[in-house]
């Protein structure tokens, strides 16, 4: 007898198929955060290659001078915000750039802050520099132009001032203090050597990261934030000369606690005026503290705070890397900051007081020059030669 062809064909059923696509689904699952995270230790790998090079590039270009550069220079009579990245183009392989940026420069009629106010620099600061760029944050694509007469592009890069608040910005008549504390100064003509790291380079920091600005002032889904509205007040100034003197008195103190109740430790630009949240990181060539520098006073992913444009501020590093940020060492060394490093000292309570000392009510003090800092392990990665005992 002749079998039934149709009885001895090989077929799924419905519920075999089901569970096939129910298993492959799940093992879909399984594999996507993995594949995101093998992406994201790629990206981050590269951020601290990138780190890396510019650790190196601050060696070459001592070696070279016997100094490290300006935080902040005067190129001429009104131009004032030249950040450190302007001299440290020959050491990241960017000669050609850095010379026509001085070629311009000497042009008759250069205007001031030439990063974002003359547009004949756009050659020089409009492209971006893939050197200062972390993969990890797509706001170095995104954010390729300040804004009306912007002309500079950004980084995710920034330059350690220490554990100290600074001026938001240096100009021909508010660049006058000193920063007793970090390896990067807006003083014109303070620059550091290997000799002014007593604490050892291995334990001070030089770079780190933070997040660029989108652009807007109201969206508030990148850290770093405008919180609308509000305003911060007694923050304080440091003393234009601190020498040796401890900084203290309502006109000369400086209020962290001010900062941490008023943004309550959220990832916010906090002012009354001039720096907002779409500012951070978006000029490259600016020495203005929002663009090119940070300070180890809050964590990684803490506030920022600036009172007004020309004010005092403290800005804090951040990223999208899971859990802290990349940070480049005075020896070159590359090292992974977590968001939950000390940045306390002991007896500073978590509302960032600082211990009062017999100083009156409200008034606060920083420690200087030698003294151990206020801010922990973190602070005293940014001082230079704070006398701190920490290991890494």
């Amino acid at each position: 007898m002749k079998k039934n062809s149709m009885l001895n064909r090989n077929a799924f059923t419905l519920v075999e198929l089901l569970v096939v696509i129910a298993i492959i689904g799940v093992l879909i699952g399984l594999l996507l955060p993995a594949v995101q995270s093998a992406r994201e230790a790629a990206r981050r790998m590269q951020c601290s290659n990138k780190v890396k090079q510019l650790s190196l590039s601050l060696h070459n270009y001592h070696d070279a001078y016997e100094k490290f550069p300006a935080g902040a220079e005067q190129y001429k009579l009104g131009s004032v915000r030249k950040s450190a990245f302007i001299a440290l183009l020959p050491f990241i392989e960017q000669t050609a750039r850095w010379d026509r940026y001085h070629a311009l420069s000497a042009e008759p009629g250069t205007t001031a802050n030439t990063c974002y106010n003359d547009i004949k620099f756009k050659e020089v600061f409009g492209d971006r520099l893939p050197a200062l760029g972390c993969p990890s944050d797509g706001g170095f694509t995104d954010a390729d132009l300040v804004g009306g007469s912007g002309i500079c592009s950004a980084t995710n890069y920034r330059f350690s001032y220490g554990d100290w608040p600074t001026y938001s910005a240096s100009g021909l008549n508010n660049h006058k203090t000193r920063n007793p504390r970090g390896v990067f100064s807006l003083f014109h003509g303070q620059q550091m050597t290997f000799g002014s790291i007593s604490d050892g380079t291995s334990n001070t920091i030089a770079f780190s990261e933070s997040i660029i600005s989108v652009g807007s002032s109201t969206d508030l889904s990148v850290p770093g934030g405008l919180k609308t509205g509000t305003g911060v007040t007694g923050l304080g100034t440091p003393t234009g000369d601190p020498g040796t003197a401890a900084v203290a008195g309502p006109q000369t103190d400086f209020n962290v606690k001010v900062c941490w109740d008023t943004s309550l430790g959220a990832q916010t630009y906090i002012n009354s005026t001039g720096i907002n949240r779409a500012m951070s990181g978006r000029r490259w060539g600016d020495s203005a503290t929002v663009y090119t520098g940070f300070m180890t006073v809050f964590p990684p992913n803490g506030p920022s705070c600036a009172p007004a444009e020309l004010g005092v501020t403290v800005i804090s590093v951040s990223s999208n890397h899971l859990g802290g940020v990349t940070v480049g060492l005075c020896d070159g060394a590359v090292r992974f900051i977590s968001s939950e490093i000390n940045a306390r000292s002991d007896g500073v309570p978590g509302d960032y007081s600082l211990p009062d000392g017999g100083i009156p009510p409200g008034a606060k003090s920083l420690v200087l020059d030698g003294g151990k800092s206020n801010f922990g392990v973190w602070g005293a990665l940014g001082s230079r030669a704070g006398k701190e005992s920490i290991t890494l």
